[in-house]
Formats: structure tokens, sequence, C-alpha cells
């Protein structure tokens, strides 16, 4: 949860247009406050009711050392890139709310799930702009981390247009036009340059590591997405269309279309690990608030890929992919990364047994390649545990590129199998890898990495042949035939 806190002699807010598919019923008018706290505030991924309620306590005593009760609270989805979805950010909101409300202070609330307009007057005192965030960090225990955080910073941080936007339309390498839509970047000939050669490092990296190249369609009818379990949990995320009488999903992973060609034949212990991989577009409605330039897209090229393999297999399979991604990041960006180990949460699929040695193996990758991480109890997927890397942008704010999970989930709802070597049939292990992630976040994450100066070998233009006069053209043109 972060919270920009704001000491005003006066607010004036007005909702101007629903934006996605929570949005409360509310009047279309004008509302002002005068001398209130206004607390603007994302609610985040691993929120819960009991952060809510220690932050409106916190409030509370802050307000009481200001002498106001007047609070409101403001949905803003722009102080993180890891926000909750709107279904529970809603949830919590109210929970804040009414944790307020039982505190005594005299609470006010603007509509959520809609884009809005304000006007705010902040007062001049020491105390008038704060910064609040909390955030989960083990399924019993909550840690606040960075309050009373200078508002200048926040300011910076959420106004100035992201480096990699201005060199992109400096360099020619993409565009986001508003014609085309909101998180839809379109690549111009230096840019497919780029995405092309991280291809080609991947595509190497890949062979290397015994994946084999698949293609899927963009789209699949909604029954997959059922049988997965995607449509129930990602709905509001999808983008669904309807085609003669019967619906399909433009897809937002490539993982059941993996699982499909796996599920073709009969398998044998003897033939795992299988191993797919793909450069798929995949797409996802992102709330407008999230998308920033190329790290947050609505339409994103993966670099994705697919183990199926036994259980003895895993840590083989995750220690030859951690080790490449290391190697990549390293080569690229220098390293700077923090990788992270996120456990079984209270709420999961499978055997405690199986997830405990999944877990151990997972560990066991990491000290092996001697990797200093970051353990987080109880915040893996319901369905395995996973290792993820982020990167740091050039205002330190980390993203999520590799990512290795493990899934015990998938195998079960689509019945995948291979016949053991004492001939009882069973469910194979799935691996969902990324190395680079998403190309386009990482194209941005290079781009201000090197401020625009890429390696000659990413560069799109590596060589420029300058002329001083006419009579010298022929001579330049031979050049650019050798050097071609």
């Amino acid at each position: 949860m972060k919270i920009l806190q704001l000491h005003a002699d006066y607010i004036e807010y007005e909702p101007i247009s629903r934006e996605g598919p929570v949005a409360e019923e509310t009047e279309m008018k004008k509302e002002s406050l005068r001398d209130v706290l206004v607390l603007f505030t994302s609610i985040e991924e691993n929120d819960t009711e009991e952060i809510a309620s220690r932050m409106m306590e916190e409030i509370k005593e802050f307000a009481d050392r200001l002498n106001i009760d007047k609070i409101l609270i403001y949905p803003y989805a722009h102080l993180s890139n890891k926000l909750a979805r709107p279904e529970k950010a809603f949830e919590i909101i109210k929970k804040m709310e009414n944790a307020a409300r039982n505190l005594g202070l005299d609470v006010h609330r603007s509509p959520f799930g809609w884009n809005k307009k304000f006007t705010i007057s902040i007062k001049g005192h020491p105390l008038a702009e704060q910064f609040r965030s909390e955030v989960q960090v083990s399924k019993r225990t909550a840690a606040r981390q960075g309050l009373e955080k200078p508002i200048q910073q926040v300011v910076k941080e959420e106004v100035r247009e992201p480096t990699h936007v201005s060199l992109g339309r400096e360099l020619d390498i993409f565009t986001i036009n508003p014609t085309a839509g909101s998180g839809l970047p379109i690549y111009y000939p230096k840019g497919a340059i780029i995405r092309e050669e991280l291809i080609k490092l991947i595509r190497e990296i890949n062979r290397d590591l015994g994946f084999q190249e698949v293609w899927t369609p963009h789209l699949f009818r909604s029954e997959l997405w059922y049988r997965t379990g995607h449509y129930e949990a990602y709905r509001e995320r999808m983008f669904v269309l309807n085609i003669e009488d019967e619906e399909y999903v433009v897809k937002p992973m490539n993982c059941p279309g993996h699982a499909l060609i796996y599920m073709s034949r009969p398998r044998s212990y003897r033939d795992l690990p299988i191993a797919y991989s793909e450069f798929a577009t995949v797409y996802r409605n992102e709330q407008s608030g999230e998308l920033t330039g190329l790290l947050r897209v609505r339409a994103l090229t993966q670099d994705d890929g697919h183990v199926f393999c036994r259980p003895d297999q895993i840590k083989g399979q995750v220690t030859k992919i951690m080790n490449a991604a290391l190697t990549i990041h390293q080569n690229l960006i220098g390293g700077k990364v923090v990788v992270n180990l996120s456990t079984r949460p209270e709420k999961f699929i499978g055997s405690i047994e199986l997830w405990d040695y999944a877990t151990e193996m997972l560990k066991n990758s990491l000290e092996e390649l001697k990797i200093k991480y970051v353990l987080k109890e109880g915040e893996g997927a319901f369905y395995g545990p996973k290792i993820d890397i982020d990167v740091e942008d050039s205002l330190g704010r980390k993203w999520q590129c590799t990512t290795i999970q493990l899934d015990f989930f998938m195998p079960e709802k689509l019945g995948l199998e291979y016949v053991d070597a004492d001939g009882v049939k069973k469910r194979p292990v799935m691996i969902h890898r990324a190395l680079l992630g998403s190309l386009d976040r990482y194209i941005a994450l290079l781009l201000e990495h090197y401020n625009g100066r890429l390696p000659v070998w990413l560069s799109p233009e590596q060589v420029r042949i300058i002329t001083v006069s006419d009579r010298v053209l022929g001579y330049a043109e031979k050049i650019r035939e050798a050097l071609s």
C-alpha cells in the first residue's frame, strides 16, 4: 500500500469517466472539502485488511498531531507498478474507510474506478506533505517502509516522463500513438532491429538449453481458459471477442498453448524434460493508470518458455535456466538485479510434501550458484513456488524481468501425463520460464541503463558514413557496400 498524504487547505474533484470493470455508481458532480487530510492511495497486490487497519491507525495518530479529524481517501493508481486487482483494491479501500470511521474520523472518499480531475491547495507547514508505504513481508507479519518520504521525490517520480520514452522518441525507436491506443507500442525500423537482435540472442541460448521453438495463435476459445482457471482469475485483464456466437479470448499468456502441444501425443518418462519456447505477443487489459511507457503495456512480447519434467529433474532445469538468466543480465546491464524466492501461500494446490521438495530444489539451485536472494515467505502463486529477478529503472523502481515459476496446477487441470518407469501414469511438473520477461520492458531498461548509447551489437545504427563533398560520393558508396 502506498499513500501520498497531503494536508490541504482545499481540494475539489470531479468524476469524468468510468475506468475498468469495477466502477461504483456515483453522481457526476464536483465535490470540495476544506482543511482536510487527503490520502492519495494505491492498493498493491499483497495488501491485506490488517495492513489497511494499521495504516489508518497511524494516520489517526498523525491527524491528532495536526488537530484535524477530516480525511479524504482518494483511490489513485499512479503510486505503484504492482497494483492489486480492481475488485480486491475496492474492498481494501472500503475497509480503510470503515476502519477510519471506527476511529472517530470524519471520512470522505472519492469514487472508485473513475478518471477524475482535481484541484488542490496544500498547506505550507513542514508536516503537510508525507509519503507512506506499507508492504506484506510474510503471511503473518508486515513491515513499514519509507514513511515520510518528501513529496518532491514522489512528484518527480510520478510527473516526469520516463527516460526511455523520451529516448525512444529522439532516437526513432518506438512510439505509443494515442490514435492506436494506450499501452500499444509501435516500433520503428530501428526499434525492430533492437527487438530482432534480442530475439537472436535468446534464440541461441534457448537452443543451448534444449528448447524447441513453437508458434501458437493469438486467440483461443474461452473454453480453454475456463479449463486452465485463467478465465475466473484474470477475466478483467482479458480481451474477449465474440466470433459467430462463440466466445474467444486474445491470449494474455502462452502456457495453455504449450500445454496443448505436450498433450498432442503420449509421453514417456524417457521423453522428459520437454521444453518449448516462443517469442509471442500477449495482450493484457491493464488499467490506464498502470501503463508506463514500455515498462507496462497492453501488448507485450515475451521470450516465453515452458518445461515439462519429472520432479527429480526440477533442480537441474532451474539451475540451467537461472545460470543463463544471470549471464544475460550481467552482459546486458551489468548484473544490477535482485533475486526473489517466493514460497507456499496459505491457499495452495498439491501436497505439502511436493511443495517442500520443489521449494528446496529452488533453494538448492540458488545456493549452488552462490546467489544471494530475498526470501518472500507465503508470496508464491497458489500453484507453485517461484524465482523472479527484478531490474531497476532510472528512478530506482524495481521491475520483474526473469521468471522461473513451478506449476502443479495446470498439469492437473488439463490432465497432462507421462508414463513412468513403473508403468504408472503421473503428472509432470510444468516450469514457466522467461529470461528477459517482456522484450518491451527490457528495451526500456536498456535504453535507460545506457542512456540511449546501446552496445554496438545492439545499436540499430552502428556506422554512419559522412561525405565532405560530392566528389567522394562514389568512394563512400564503395565503403558502404564493403561494410554491408
